[in-house]
């Protein structure tokens, strides 16, 4: 059947597609320049990311023993990671996913908005820009407005995220997130 609609498709639709080709000539010399970021940038590890003693694929009776009870527990789905759960705490929210153990979640995000939280190297919220950039190196923020992202780049694996949110100079949120968890 998939087989007879492609061939209709080939047959009676793709003779009606119009098709116009017409060359471009440039006229103006361009010359290219390859740039390269010379910024000192620390080379972050996975260990490395983290925030208030939680790491990214911890599991979460690991979680539980850190940070003790939650606030609130909420089980949700998402399509790219499957069972989720989400353990909020004052200051800190921590979404597992559902391992291939059913019952058995690790997790895959944190975002930390409260002071007595810190990364493995010791930034915390309420620190300023520049002991952000002494500790993780100097990188070039998104911005809008006064709120500037510091997006830091992992050596292994990838995709992973860290990212300090800055706002009148001070970090306001940290979020660390496996992509791929």
């Amino acid at each position: 059947m998939l087989k007879a609609i492609s061939f209709a498709v080939a047959t009676v639709i793709i003779p009606f597609a119009n098709y116009t080709h017409s060359q471009a000539i440039a006229t103006t010399p361009t010359t290219y320049q390859i740039s390269q970021n010379t910024a000192k940038s620390a080379k972050i590890t996975y260990d490395r990311i983290g925030v208030g003693g939680i790491k990214l694929s911890m599991s979460e009776a690991q979680v539980r023993k850190i940070l003790g009870k939650p606030i609130q527990v909420s089980n949700s789905f998402l399509g790219a990671v499957g069972k989720t759960r989400t353990l909020k705490y004052s200051g800190i929210t921590v979404e597992l996913g559902e391992g291939s153990k059913p019952g058995s979640y690790n997790v895959y995000q944190i975002k930390a908005n409260g002071s007595n939280y810190a990364t493995p190297d010791g930034v915390k919220i309420g620190d300023s820009q520049s002991k952000l950039i002494k500790t993780y190196g100097k990188i070039k923020p998104s911005k809008n407005g006064n709120v500037s992202l510091f997006n830091y780049s992992i050596s292994n694996p990838s995709p992973t995220i860290f990212i300090f949110t800055v706002k009148n100079g001070k970090v306001t949120e940290i979020e660390c997130l496996d992509v791929l968890s």
